[in-house]
């Protein structure tokens, strides 16, 4: 099967109604995806247009077996049309003065990113739509847990969420998942056992990863290579649902930039533009548009949209399009234990502990999520090892010895909104296409440096209680969990969108993907995504076909 573009199920629509389509979704990510396919279940015109094209899952491992350096997109295609940040120069794709420890990585292509993310799906706490409220810091959501409870499990089901349905993790269910939890793994149950007699619980998280056959996906088979591509496709990707919006009768158009959302006189978009690979120009109308793209793509359309109606850009009146990027800053403390632990089989990440996530510490310091980690670079420990020439003619048995004693624990922090990290256009910096490329500007602050000190202080004190020797401490910047640059809110003067998610400046723009998060938490971004979006989906439905 050829990585080239292809459509099968593209369709051909002849409209006499003035416009081409009833709904227009830019990106075919897990939220465009989900949308698309809940819309064209309730027989709306839909067309998706993604700048990426489709890829072949059996090619993608191939190159992924192929390449030299392994990282987050060597399985994927690159196509000239559609750059994408490239973890060894990220400032190729954001600039030679973009913030350098901040490196977020994503994918362009038909069914995004979560063709390499973990698959990972804790819910967020009652308490994460709430920080504010309850510790005055950050930014309260409009909605609360309870608003978004039924949509979790709609999205559960929908993604097929592996979990244990007796434990909500401090997050109360409605209902029970769709299949029984991912087993922990051997390395996980050895440090769970050792971490119980420190008072210390280790559970498996909920994923979207299959521990049985479920919507057609197989099983999981524990290749331990779900990020960055799930060999047998048991790990939820969203060109799945592409597939499903398309046999429901949406359109897709591979290869199209959106470039611009038009706005007409009255304040309404009435066209997207795009331009295909050979630069040549498109337009698509509907009725209503959604923007669901990434965190740093979304609102560089809305910026590169700027008009006379919409000098700052569209959407944003408040200037806050670009504002209040976050992530989740990771660190891992990798350690020898004294007994062997057999890593790298199984999932990469399967289990947690179940403390740092929400405490009274929160109006101090950013909370954590803790996990254990599988996940084994074997080639960055033979690089170690043979650094000492004297090594070489032992490289075997020294890996071996370092490979089966090898361990993990890490921890994903949330840092909190502030105007000052965003995303903006650099007009000196155009991609294939002619269009500027993104720019970041991104800082820590002291509340998520203090709870660095505190939570790699407390892993490095867990290790060594439970018999085993820390042997370095890593910290990322970016878990590649970008959010909040169009967030969500009930004053448009400090809020891009409302509560369900439309532009507070334009009556038929809506807005998703995590760039709508007013707060970020410590759950991975996507199940909330997910969730977000199908409650989307069924406001839209209510609104009916009515411009």
């Amino acid at each position: 099967m050829s990585d080239m573009p292809n459509n099968p199920f593209d369709h051909d629509y002849d409209y006499d109604i003035g416009y081409d389509y009833d709904y227009v979704i830019v990106g075919s990510g897990v939220a465009g995806a989900l949308i698309a396919k809940e819309l064209s279940r309730a027989k709306f015109s839909v067309c998706l247009l993604e700048t990426g094209a489709r890829t072949d899952r059996k090619q993608a491992l191939q190159r992924y077996r192929q390449a030299v350096t392994r990282d987050l997109a060597s399985p994927f295609p690159r196509w000239p049309w559609a750059p994408i940040p490239d973890a060894g120069n990220a400032e190729a794709y954001f600039g030679k003065d973009s913030t350098p420890d901040y490196r977020p990585s994503y994918l362009k292509l038909v069914g995004g990113t979560t063709w390499h993310w973990t698959g990972m799906t804790p819910r967020f706490l009652p308490v994460d739509f709430e920080l504010h409220s309850r510790y005055g810091i950050g930014m309260d959501w409009p909605i609360d847990y309870a608003a978004l409870e039924p949509y979790y499990l709609k999205a559960e089901n929908a993604l097929g969420v592996s979990g244990d349905s007796d434990d909500d993790h401090g997050s109360p269910r409605s209902g029970r998942y769709p299949m029984l939890p991912i087993p922990m793994s051997y390395s996980d149950s050895v440090v769970a056992e050792r971490m119980e007699k420190l008072g210390i619980q280790v559970k498996s998280f909920p994923a979207a990863r299959n521990s049985q056959t479920y919507n057609k996906r197989a099983q999981c088979r524990g290749n331990n290579t779900c990020s960055p591509l799930c060999p047998n496709g048991a790990q939820y990707s969203a060109d799945t649902d592409v597939d499903n919006a398309l046999r429901l009768g949406a359109r897709l158009i591979e290869q199209a930039t959106v470039y611009r959302l038009e706005c007409g006189t009255d304040n309404r978009i009435v066209a997207a533009r795009y331009k295909l690979p050979d630069g040549s120009d498109h337009r698509v109308t509907a009725t209503r548009f959604v923007v669901a793209c990434n965190t740093i793509e979304s609102p560089r359309l809305l910026l590169m949209s700027a008009c006379e109606q919409a000098p700052q850009g569209v959407a944003n009146s408040s200037g806050q399009v670009g504002r209040n990027l976050m992530d989740h800053v990771i660190f891992f403390n990798t350690f020898r234990m004294d007994v062997p632990l057999y890593g790298g089989r199984g999932p990469q990440s399967v289990s947690g502990l179940m403390t740092g996530r929400d405490g009274a510490f929160r109006s101090q310091y950013a909370a954590a999520k803790l996990f254990l980690s599988n996940d084994i670079n074997v080639h960055g420990k033979v690089l170690k090892i043979i650094e000492d020439q004297q090594a070489w003619s032992d490289v075997h048995n020294l890996l071996r010895n370092d490979v089966i004693h090898h361990g993990c624990i890490g921890g994903e922090l949330e840092t909190l909104p502030s105007s000052r990290n965003r995303v903006v256009l650099d007009q000196d910096r155009l991609d294939p296409l002619g269009l500027p490329l993104p720019h970041l500007e991104y800082q820590l602050d002291n509340y998520v440096h203090d709870g660095l000190t505190q939570w790699t202080g407390f892993v490095k004190e867990l290790i060594e209680k439970m018999g085993a020797k820390q042997t370095s401490s890593d910290i990322l910047h970016s878990s590649h969990h970008q959010c909040g640059t169009l967030r969500m809110g009930n004053d448009p003067k400090t809020s891009v969108v409302d509560r369900n998610c439309r532009t507070h400046d334009h009556a038929n723009l809506y807005v998703m993907g995590s760039s709508v998060f007013p707060a970020i938490g410590t759950a991975n971004p996507t199940l909330t995504v997910a969730a977000l979006s199908l409650r989307l989906a069924e406001h839209l439905t209510s609104l009916g076909k009515t411009s």
